[in-house]
């Protein structure tokens, strides 16, 4: 007797197809996808963040993202290549499951850790330049605090009654 709806037919379905097929390309997917998309989302909303910084900062995020799901995908289809040619080497056709999955986690992890930053770090700075065309020359900053040079003014100032109000407090006291 089946009382499930149709929707918990199908999430149960998806779960069951998962835990049968669990590779580490679909945590990492997943990550990815959301990653590239709400990070970028929630810097944009961040107001108290000026515009430029924010682009920048959103830009890179959906980047990062979009070259972790292309990167994922092409390790992905290379481990599945190698772990084939590993097992048929090795006459070990019936252990290509095992193989692939853990060949997957390897690649995953080497995908995260010398892949992705290293297009990132190269690819960041040129599209940038080339989307946002910010060749603006900012405003010089203002100096708002005048330099003393006679020494005074901006060190605090300690008073012997100061003293015994600061620094560790021990006990509550």
């Amino acid at each position: 007797m089946n009382n499930l709806t149709p929707f918990q037919q199908k999430f149960k379905n998806l779960c069951t197809y998962l835990g049968k097929n669990n590779k580490a390309l679909y945590g990492a997917l997943t990550i990815a996808l959301s990653k590239g998309i709400m990070r970028p989302t929630f810097t944009m909303m961040d107001k108290k963040q000026e515009i430029n910084s924010r682009k920048y900062t959103a830009f890179r995020e959906g980047f990062t993202g979009a070259v972790a799901l292309v990167s994922y995908l092409i390790t992905d289809k290379l481990v599945n290549k190698l772990a084939k040619h590993i097992a048929e080497k090795t006459n070990h056709i019936n252990e290509l499951p095992k193989m692939k999955s853990t060949l997957s986690l390897i690649g995953v992890s080497l995908t995260a850790l010398f892949v992705i930053p290293a297009v990132c770090n190269a690819g960041t700075k040129p599209l940038m330049n080339a989307i946002f065309n910010n060749h603006e020359k900012l405003p010089p900053k203002k100096n708002t605090n005048p330099i003393n040079f006679q020494g005074y003014g901006y060190a605090p100032q300690y008073h012997f009654k100061n003293f015994y109000n600061s620094g560790m407090k021990i006990g509550g006291m």
